[in-house]
Order: structure tokens, then sequence, then C-alpha cells
């Protein structure tokens, strides 16, 4: 399916200690002041200038603060970064220091939930944000492992800055709420596990789902050259420990819960998405899977590498990303679709089904598999008929079409060289013979 972050404790004395303690301040306070008049009397004869130029003094001794400027916060923040990368903590706090609770908070949240990650480069980027001097929204990114993109979006914070006596020292977090856990922020105590293209990150304690899904890439990957893909990246996968994990983590999505596992653009600074999509797991759901795992994971696979597909033409429908990534899953039962075409072509008309824009709204479970094994069904008839050759330029000439049957006529007629009718008359003769 495609879709779319120890405190000091206080010593307290005694009631009779601090009394004592009380006492024995009040008399040294009290000899204090009996002596104090007689020892700093004014000289009569003393310059008045003397007591003014200690005052100079004082003042001149007094540390100075104002809003730290981008350079300034950026390099501290670089400093910060590297002590991140390397697992140095008391580097990390010498190279950005906090001032109260709330900045050491934010600060320390990044620390414990990303220098854990294998990072292959890490930084901390500040932008700044121009209604507010010294405040910077602040983005830690990098390249995670072998996977993409290289300024992959691990966790952001707002927080202020201030140049104090010439050290940069956070001031404030002022981070909204809703993107506290977003991004790899959503993980509670990460780890990682590397398989055959693919790196898998999870919470500690469901490392063990995070090893099952990484065996099972070795299975999966190779399925992909079903459709002509030969996986050159580690794909990122990411298995959930709630779905309340997964909404924090995507800023609120997916909306449709009976999703458990999807593909998504991997969050980078860039505004372009990087080339490859990541993959989402809701860990619970992974349990007693067994040998359908694999299938489960090329689907994804699939949506990760053929997402690209779609990213220039006019529309990316969902049928057709489905199609995709479940011709490559293989393993599927035709027969609900065989009687769907034998009645017809009723439920899931292939012109509207092609044109619809969200498979599951409103739609049954089953009727999503149907719709699945309709979309996977066109690709394999385009598959044996036409080749690898023709499978992308038509899935790409139909997606720029307005997914209209007259549309669809014109794509089948540019890249296959028959007309719609004959396209979907072929389709339903294929679907016929299907065991």
């Amino acid at each position: 399916m495609t879709a779319p972050s120890s405190r000091p404790r206080r010593r307290l004395l005694a009631g009779a200690g601090m009394l004592a303690v009380s006492v024995a301040v009040f008399a040294v306070l009290a000899a204090f002041a009996v002596f104090v008049p007689l020892a700093f009397q004014e000289d009569p004869q003393a310059p008045a200038t003397a007591v003014t130029a200690g005052a100079l003094a004082t003042a001149a001794s007094a540390p100075s603060s104002r809003p730290a400027t981008q350079a300034e916060a950026q390099a501290a923040l670089t400093r910060a970064a590297a002590a991140l990368r390397a697992g140095d903590r008391a580097a990390y706090r010498a190279a950005l220091p906090a001032a109260g609770k709330p900045a050491r908070r934010a600060l320390g949240a990044l620390f414990r939930h990303l220098s854990p990650l294998p990072w292959t480069t890490f930084a901390l980027t500040a932008v700044p944000i121009e209604s507010a001097p010294g405040r910077f929204d602040v983005f830690a990114n990098g390249r995670l492992g072998r996977t993409g993109p290289g300024d992959r979006v691990g966790g952001e914070r707002v927080l202020e800055l201030e140049n104090r006596d010439g050290e940069v020292v956070a001031v404030a977090d002022v981070t909204p709420t809703d993107i506290e856990r977003e991004y790899l922020m959503a993980f509670h105590d990460p780890v990682t596990v590397e398989g055959d293209g693919v790196l898998v990150i999870a919470d500690r304690t469901s490392k063990g789902r995070a090893e099952t899904l990484a065996e099972a890439a070795a299975t999966a990957s190779p399925r992909l050259r079903l459709v002509g893909v030969k996986p050159d990246e580690q794909v990122l996968v990411s298995v959930y420990s709630s779905l309340d994990d997964v909404k924090a983590s995507l800023g609120g999505g997916p909306d449709e819960d009976r999703i458990r596992f999807f593909s998504n653009a991997g969050p980078r600074l860039a505004a372009e998405p990087w080339r490859i999509r990541d993959v989402g797991v809701l860990g619970p759901s992974l349990d007693g899977t067994g040998d359908w795992l694999p299938h489960m994971l090329s689907h994804e696979f699939a949506h990760a590498y053929t997402g690209q597909w779609f990213a220039k033409t006019e529309h990316a429908p969902t049928f057709l990303m489905e199609g995709l990534a479940t011709a490559v899953e293989g393993g599927r039962d035709w027969t609900p679709l065989k009687e769907e075409v034998a009645s017809g072509n009723q439920l899931w008309p292939l012109t509207d089904a092609i044109g619809t824009g969200n498979l599951w709204m409103g739609t049954s479970t089953d009727d999503v598999r149907l719709a699945y094994l309709e979309a996977a069904s066109v690709v394999h008839y385009v598959l044996e008929r036409w080749g690898l050759a023709g499978l992308r330029p038509f899935l790409q000439a139909v997606a720029d079409s307005d997914l209209s049957e007259q549309g669809l006529d014109g794509a089948a007629r540019e890249v296959l060289g028959v007309g719609w009718n004959s396209f979907y008359r072929g389709w339903r003769e294929y679907v016929a013979a299907l065991q």
C-alpha cells in the first residue's frame, strides 16, 4: 500500500539542621552588619570618581547576551552534530550548552533517539525564523546507513539560541507538540538490522520482528525483476510498535486505519522526493504472517522502486501502483477476479477502476483485494503480450492521460498499437485463462 521524536536532585536539610544553620548564618550576618559600616566609611579625601570607576568595572564584568546569528548557531550545531554521530554525550553538551529544562530536554531527546543509529553522514541544520531573531528551525538530517536520501530528516526542533559572551547557548525550546515525535523521533529506543538491500529500524522491543523482516528481504528483493527493477540501494523499512507511533512519525497518516503495510516518501530537506520510497510496517501485524511475509515485503519494495515512475506524470493512479506491487507480490488466488470478469466486470469496471483516486475509501476489504487482483492482472497481461519494453511506457502514458476512456484509448494506441476496446477484450480473455 502506498501512503502519502536524568534530572539533578535537590537535597533538603532536616528541620533541626536548617535551624542550626539559620542561627549561625544570622550571627555571622549580624557581626558583618556591625563592622561593615566601619570598614567602608567614605574617606572624605577620596576622589568622587573612585566609586564610579568601581561601578563601571562591575558592569563590565557582567555577562552579555544577544540573539545568536545564523553563522554562530550553525557553527555550534555543526560541532554538536559531530559529537552526536560519535555518541559522545559530554562533547555534545559542551558544543551546545542548554539553559533551562525545556532546552535541555529538547537537545537530550535528539541525542537519545538519533545517536544510536548508523549515520553515514549527519548534520544539524539551522534555518532561521525571520520574525524572531535567535529562533531557528533545527533539522537533524543525513544519510542513514546505505539508504537515501543524503539529507533525510530524522528529527526537528525549534530552538531559541543566544550568544552569551561568545558561547552559543540554547535558552528555550518552542517546538510545536505535533512535530516533536515526527520522523525517526517516533522510535522510543531504536535499533537497526541490516539485510539484503534493506535497513530495518525498530524499537528494541521489536528487534525480533526487525530481524525476521531483514531475513525475508533476501527472498523479496529478487521478485522485483518481474517488472524490470534491479535494486541498487538499501530501502529503509520502519517497524512501528503501535499505530500511534505510525501517526506520530508521519505527522498524522495514514488516514485508513486498516492499512498495516505501506510505502511513503522519505522526509528530506530538499523539496523533491527521493527516488526510492521508504517502507512502513505496523509491527504487531507481522505476528503470524508466516510464509506470506516475503510476499508482503516484495509488494512494498515494488512501491519503493516504482513510485518514481509516476513522479512526472499528470496523475499517479492508485490502481496502477497497486497493480505493479500486487503483480510483484505474487501468490494470490485469481478466483474472485475470474468470477468478477465472467459476471460482466460490474463491481470494478476496468475503466472506472483505473481512474479511482482511493481504492480503500468506502470499500470493504474483500472489494479492495478484488481491485488489487484486477490491477495486477493488467500488469501481467501487458507483460505477457508486449513484454517489459511495453510495461512502463504504457503505465506512464495512462497516468499522463486524463484517465477517461478516450485518454486510455490514446495511451494504448500510442504505446501498444491497439485501441482500448481491443485491449479490454484481450484482457478479459487473459483473465478467463488465469490459473
